[in-house]
Parts: C-alpha cells; structure tokens; sequence
C-alpha cells in the first residue's frame, strides 16, 4: 500500500506514566487497560508526526469471527448479532482527548447490516486443515496485502504489541500479603494484583465509586451502577454472574 511501517518502542517509565492517562480519559480500571495502554501510545505517536484523522478496524473481529473462541460456535450467526448489538471500543475517546479524528468503517451501520447479512459459512472456513476466522474479510483483501500478512492467526492486542508483559511486570510489585490485605480493606472485589493496581489510580483519581441511580442494578465487582440487564461492567470489567479467570 506504500504506507510508511512506525515501530514504536515504549520504555517501562513511559509505560506506567500512561496508565493513570488511560484510567482518567476512560473513567475505568478494567484488567484490559494494557490494550488501551498501547493504543493510547500508538496515537501519542500518530499525533507527533502531524496526523489528525486515522482509521482503525474495530469491528472486524466481532463482524467475521475473528477470535479463536468464535471458530467452533453452533450458534454463530446468533453470537454476533448479539455481540454487534453491545461491542463497545474506546479508541474513538483516546482519539478525541488528543485532538484527533478516527474513523472506523467497520463500525458504519450500513457496513455493519452487510455484515451480519454474510453467512457463518464464509466468515469461518477450513482449509487445507487449518480453520480461518474472517475468512471473507481475508479474500477480499489478497490483491492488496501480501499472503503473510493476510494469513496470519489472530493475536491479542497486547500480545501483538508487546503489552502483555505489563501485567507480570505488576504483579511483581505487589507483595502477597499486601493484596490479601487491601482486597479486605476495600469495598471492590479483585480479580487479581494487577486490578488491585489499576483500582487504586483510579481511586486516587475519582474516588469512591457512587451507588446505583434509580433504575440500575448494582455492579457485583465494584457496586456501581449498571443497565438492568447489562453482563459487563465497563468501569471495573467485572463480568456478572459467570466466573471469569485472569
């Protein structure tokens, strides 16, 4: 596409500078802070080197299948309809504290109907033994991409941009006993060091959370304010009634 390759290197000081950022911007404590962490950096960059608009691909993945989880549904054309009716993706508000433009076309409504109209049977294909999520997304864009580029597995975010290792890097600096204490002291539940990082920025920032508004549930994480109905809490990424592990 002739479109310049930026390698942005973020140093450890760098990194844990931006994370209260990131905390302040998103009102949030969510164990995926380090996506967020690396996206925030990534625009940082954009924005020094004079671009205003950019364009990213959230929506992809949920569209046409793109996580491993989604290769081996019964009931994949019911998932993503769901899923498109609640994925939410947070690179338009980094985008908008820096003064910049996004656009994300996969998201365009008229986009997303064409979409779901696609059948299961060409978002996820086998060939050759090996199963392809996105497989429709793929073909429409070989002539323009080269082969590896096009046919390559599906990473985590913060696998792809190194940010993973953020999390082991937390978790050292919190002493075991330490953590069983503070998760007694506070009135939040934890899933781990990392959360229990993350919550005291954001409690240093914001406070203590505020309870439910009338018409709201109570968050069983943090005992905030959620939409009846809502599974997820996007202030502390606690997932309601279902055990998740971190």
């Amino acid at each position: 596409l002739g479109i310049p390759h930026e390698v942005l290197v973020v140093s450890i000081d760098e990194t844990f500078e931006i994370i209260p950022e990131v905390i302040s911007i998103l009102r949030t404590y969510d164990l995926h802070l380090p996506n967020h962490v690396a996206a925030l950096a990534a625009l940082k960059l954009a924005k020094e080197k004079g671009l205003k608009t950019l364009m990213t691909g959230d929506g992809g993945d949920e569209l046409f299948a793109g996580y491993s989880y989604m290769l081996k549904m019964d009931d994949l054309d019911v998932y993503i309809r769901q899923l498109a009716k609640r994925m939410h993706f947070v690179a338009g508000e980094l985008a908008h504290y820096l003064g910049m433009e996004l656009s994300q076309p996969y998201l365009d409504q008229d986009f997303v109907k064409l979409a779901l109209d696609i059948k299961p049977e060409l978002k996820v294909v086998t060939e050759k033994g090996v199963t392809w999520g996105k497989w429709i997304l793929r073909k429409a864009f070989e002539n323009a991409l080269p082969s590896d580029i096009i046919w390559q597995h599906k990473r985590p975010f913060e696998r792809g941009s190194g940010f993973s290792e953020l999390r082991e890097m937390i978790k050292s600096r919190i002493p075991d006993a330490e953590f069983e204490r503070k998760r007694k002291r506070y009135p939040v539940k934890f899933y781990n060091k990392e959360h229990l990082f993350y919550y005291e920025i954001y409690n240093r920032i914001f406070g203590e959370i505020p309870p439910p508004r009338l018409g709201e549930k109570a968050c069983q994480g943090c005992g905030g304010g959620l939409p009846i109905g809502a599974t997820y809490c996007r202030r502390c990424g606690w997932t309601q009634d279902k055990e998740v592990k971190w």
